[in-house]
């Protein structure tokens, strides 16, 4: 899956606290291999593309 920035996902790991939650990619740290999502206004969050899902 090929994220963008801007494009709502969703996170669909089992184990996560913020699973089910609906967010939206703000940035990508290539090095790490991350995603960075934020939730709501103010809570931001790195993900493993596996993680997530579009939404």
């Amino acid at each position: 899956m090929n994220f963008k920035i801007g494009m709502m996902v969703t996170v669909i790991d089992e184990a996560d606290a913020m699973k089910n939650q609906i967010g939206v990619v703000v940035y990508f740290d290539k090095k790490r291999d991350r995603i960075l999502i934020r939730f709501g206004g103010q809570q931001q969050l790195y993900y493993a593309p596996n993680q997530l899902k579009e939404y």
